[in-house]
């Protein structure tokens, strides 16, 4: 009786242990699913930059603290960073976010290792404290230029004049600003995008408002189905400080080959369009990046 107690008390050890682990495992997926969405939010309002980092720091914790040992390694990676994977498959639509996915596989890989590690816990945060350090320094100086380079062209293609027109109905035609820089941006009412990289340009006229060489039209484009009307009542809701202008006739967008929104170009004084930017990303810091390159034109 006594052994069949103790082998009893033995299996209901075994199990509780296999429940504790199971729930162990359950936690550690309900978190990283919570640090992947967590992530994503602080990209989508505050910038993919500080998301990157944000996830390299909570991903290392998540990997350093899941407690499957049975497990091989890559399929403890998979289980805790599979949403991350996704994101870097996803980076075939959008570039952008794949330095944010390889964050979260990456330092979950690297949690993993250093919970394996057989090194003292010091060994250990310093190993982890130089990751972190390397990815702050790719998250806030390298990410912004990565995006740079995905979004924006430089081009070298003669614009034709066209003409558009100005919030009070007055035409307004690009050989009015000859000899000067014009930066051009198209744009729709509808467009999330164009309203969040308002922000930037927003700082950009500011720097340039009373500059007598730069002129900057922000261009509702052809093919947006926004009205004179619905635009004048879009800008009256919103109050930019902006100089806003649309394109009836059509010839600006076609004159640019705008295909999406936001569109940005910056005309040098020539004549010449110089650099094109399609779409609009909070972590690339587009309002430094515009000012220092029309500064440079200026200079020249």
């Amino acid at each position: 009786f006594a052994g069949k107690f103790s082998s009893n008390m033995k299996n209901l050890e075994n199990t509780s242990q296999a429940e504790v682990d199971k729930h162990g495992n359950k936690m550690s997926g309900y978190l990283s699913m919570f640090n992947f969405l967590l992530a994503f939010l602080v990209g989508y309002y505050y910038g993919f930059h500080y998301a990157a980092l944000f996830t390299s720091f909570v991903s290392i914790i998540i990997g350093f603290k899941h407690d499957d040992f049975d497990s091989p390694f890559y399929k403890q990676v998979w289980k805790l960073a599979s949403p991350f994977v996704f994101m870097v498959g996803v980076g075939v639509i959008n570039p952008a976010v794949i330095p944010l996915g390889l964050a979260g596989v990456v330092f979950t890989a690297l949690g993993l290792h250093l919970r394996n590690l057989h090194q003292s816990i010091p060994i250990k945060i310093i190993i982890a404290a130089a990751a972190l350090i390397l990815s702050s320094y790719g998250s806030l100086m390298e990410y912004p230029r990565f995006v740079q380079g995905i979004l924006g062209d430089v081009v070298s293609e003669e614009i034709l004049d066209f003409e558009i027109t100005n919030m009070n109905g007055e035409p307004v035609n690009l050989s009015d600003f000859k000899g000067q820089v014009v930066l051009v941006d198209f744009w729709a009412t509808w467009c999330k995008p164009c309203r969040d990289e308002f922000k930037d340009l927003e700082k950009v006229y500011a720097h340039f408002k009373d500059h007598p060489n730069v002129e900057i039209l922000i261009i509702n484009a052809r093919g947006s189905n926004d009205t004179f009307e619905s635009i004048q009542k879009f800008l009256a809701q919103n109050q930019y400080a902006l100089p806003f202008y649309m394109d009836q006739i059509g010839r600006a967008t076609q004159n640019l080959k705008v295909t999406a929104y936001p569109t940005l170009g910056i005309i040098n004084p020539e004549g010449t369009l110089i650099f094109k930017h399609t779409g609009y990303s909070n972590a690339e810091e587009l309002d430094t990046f515009l000012i220092q390159k029309i500064e440079n034109i200026l200079a020249k």
